[in-house]
């Protein structure tokens, strides 16, 4: 009988260590993504474009590096960087445009990010943003500001959110914290600044 429960007790023990590590190493790896992302982005900013397979493991090509932009919204302090194309990997370590070949100055400029779990990373404090909060779009030829004008709960099949409109604006989407519906911010373009 003693054999068993500690037969029982050792299991547990180590599928507790099991459930505790999972979600450490899968945030070690994303923070790792995020920091070699960083990096790239970083030297994008100084005028060298890493090449493929310049940088050990390196995920995203020199195209994607290229057209990388950096999404602020000031009022929750959030700074992240926005690849050009949604897959799961790219959403593991930073924002994604939801639709290819999107023009700030002209289209509804739609990036999508988890919510997060731990920290402030992706769209974390989203659903705290304010109307009237600044939203700033930069890319290598300008910086897009946007005025948020809604903060809304959808539904995920609801893609009218993403459809353009007759001026250009910018639409944020994340989960709820349950998953089953998306917070969905939304501004209107107010100024481009070109640098």
């Amino acid at each position: 009988m003693k054999k068993g429960k500690l037969i029982a007790g050792v299991v547990f023990l180590l599928l507790g260590v099991a459930l505790v590590a999972t979600p450490l190493s899968i945030e070690r790896m994303h923070a790792k993504e995020v920091n070699e992302l960083e990096k790239a982005f970083a030297s994008i900013e100084a005028g060298d474009v890493p090449q493929v397979g310049e940088e050990k493991n390196q995920k995203w090509s020199e195209n994607e590096l290229a057209d990388m932009m950096k999404l602020e919204i000031p009022s929750i302090e959030l700074e992240q960087y926005v690849l050009n194309e949604t897959t799961d990997e790219n959403l593991a370590a930073a924002l994604t445009q939801i639709k290819t070949n999107q023009n700030p100055a002209k289209d509804n400029f739609s990036i999508a990010g988890h919510r997060g779990y731990r920290g402030d990373r992706f769209f974390r404090q989203l659903p705290e943003v304010k109307a009237g909060a600044e939203i700033k779009l930069q890319d290598k030829d300008a910086t897009y500001i946007y005025e948020v004008d809604s903060v809304k709960i959808v539904e995920p099949n609801d893609i009218a959110i993403l459809e353009n409109t007759d001026k250009p604006e910018i639409t944020l989407v994340t989960c709820t914290l349950s998953g089953k519906q998306r917070v969905a911010v939304t501004g209107k373009l107010i100024e481009v600044q070109k640098t």
